[in-house]
């Protein structure tokens, strides 16, 4: 394959494990256009090159578990543990995504302009993640450093085991673990907040956001 060309791949005859050996022969700056016709399990796990790739349709559980550099965007829903082990590169899910959304992310930026389930941000080790819609129960459950942004309220135990990192949200919370703490936003937060809704497609400011950290970062 032309570095940089578009390639056009049909999921309807391919296994996981033979969908992604064509994914990860993609060369450097490829743009994949891919229709998935049913939710694979393990979609573009493991890929390591600057590639943009784009999904027409649902992917499944541990979608592009450990992945790096590549940008993708799901037209669609994804199943849960999508971006776990995350480690660089971007995702943007137009749908919903399903339980612990970015779990143990490292790097990267994952945005989902729908729901979410429980546990989003599972461990969250410094990417950056955005949901539009609801969060269920736990969001940034033992979370340690990373941003979790959510646009529109959780549900229980925000924060639970929460170490370090960074958790914004607009909306009902129905309530938050004692392990994190609500802090004042300084302005240079704020800014960094509009910037990161703008990057997730959000035309919005920061200023209705309250901001959490872990006790265990807040000075005394």
């Amino acid at each position: 394959m032309e570095d940089g060309e578009t390639t056009h791949i049909n999921s309807a005859a391919l296994s996981v494990r033979m969908l992604n050996e064509r994914l990860l022969e993609c060369s450097e700056n490829a743009k994949v256009q891919l229709q998935s016709h049913a939710p694979m399990d393990g979609i573009g796990a493991g890929l390591e090159q600057r590639i943009s790739l784009t999904i027409s349709g649902d992917v499944g559980n541990f979608a592009f578990l450990m992945s790096e550099l590549v940008d993708i965007e799901v037209k669609g829903d994804a199943g849960m543990c999508c971006g776990h082990s995350f480690v660089s590169g971007s995702i943007l899910i137009r749908g919903k995504a399903s339980e612990c959304l970015g779990a143990y992310a490292s790097g990267g930026f994952i945005a989902v302009h729908g729901s979410a389930g429980r546990r989003c941000g599972l461990g969250l080790a410094g990417a950056d993640v955005f949901v539009r819609s609801l969060v269920g129960d736990e969001a940034g459950y033992q979370m340690s450093a990373g941003t979790l942004v959510l646009g529109n309220g959780a549900g229980e135990n925000v924060g639970q085991g929460m170490t370090g990192g960074l958790i914004y949200i607009r909306g009902e919370v129905k309530s938050v673990s004692e392990s994190v703490r609500m802090v004042r936003m300084k302005d240079a937060e704020s800014l960094r907040l509009g910037l990161f809704l703008a990057r997730a497609g959000i035309k919005a400011g920061g200023a209705d956001f309250r901001v959490f950290r872990s006790r265990q970062d807040v000075k005394s």
